[in-house]
């Protein structure tokens, strides 16, 4: 299966530092700056909310997503890059042989998906295998543990319901949280506010849409990761 989630585009309007929110992804990001040649970065994976890197107005950016779980052989995919100028601003082809996820890894993230809301131990019954071969199954593709990932997808997936007019500790309880404020500590660790001020909040709102763990691609993209 390709590691390729998604593909998005961002023209940098003016000197800024945008937010990025956890997703559960990394993307190869293709800089084409004003005046200087196309170079590329691979973004890291984020615990906590964080400030984009600052580039010039003008830059245009094209960020290829990469699914959960996709393991990646950044050195040798930007030292690919850089030393291949016709895949500059092309570059699926070198993304199809420096990353990988592995059917195991698919089937992994498609339980937790499915079921964010499930323990380690429960995810790991779900896939017939022991809970320490599931962390090691983590481990061996330097990956954070299962929890992170449950975690994420929780939180994301019941941050999408904000839009709706259901009460909070109604979401809180079909998101599988034990009571409102167990979902707002989790929002506060995830996305760094309070389910409450993050309904009335319409740009952090639009960022938790974007495709990412839990939530399907979607080709827009609005932050410069």
């Amino acid at each position: 299966m390709s590691p390729l989630l998604d593909v998005w585009h961002h023209t940098v309007a003016r000197p800024c530092r945008d937010l990025v929110l956890p997703d559960g992804c990394r993307d190869l990001i293709m800089v084409e700056a004003p005046g200087a040649k196309p170079s590329g970065f691979v973004s890291e994976l984020h615990s906590s909310p964080v400030l984009s890197t600052g580039f010039a107005p003008g830059t245009r950016l094209t960020g290829y997503r990469l699914a959960p779980g996709t393991r990646i052989d950044a050195a040798r995919l930007l030292a690919r890059i850089a030393e291949a100028a016709e895949d500059l601003l092309s570059p699926e082809r070198l993304i199809e042989e420096h990353c990988a996820r592995a059917p195991a890894t698919v089937e992994v993230f498609a339980a937790i998906e499915a079921r964010p809301d499930a323990t380690t131990a429960e995810l790991a019954r779900r896939l017939a295998v022991t809970p320490r071969t599931l962390q090691r199954q983590f481990r061996d593709n330097a990956l954070p543990a299962p929890g992170f990932w449950l975690g994420l997808a929780r939180a994301r997936r019941a941050a999408l319901r904000l839009g709706e007019a259901a009460p909070l500790a109604e979401i809180a309880a079909d998101a599988g949280y034990s009571d409102q404020a167990h979902m707002t500590r989790a929002f506060r660790q995830w996305f760094g506010t309070t389910p409450a001020r993050l309904k009335r909040d319409a740009p952090r709102l639009a960022l938790l849409a974007q495709s990412g763990l839990a939530v399907p691609a979607t080709g827009e993209q609005i932050s410069t990761r």
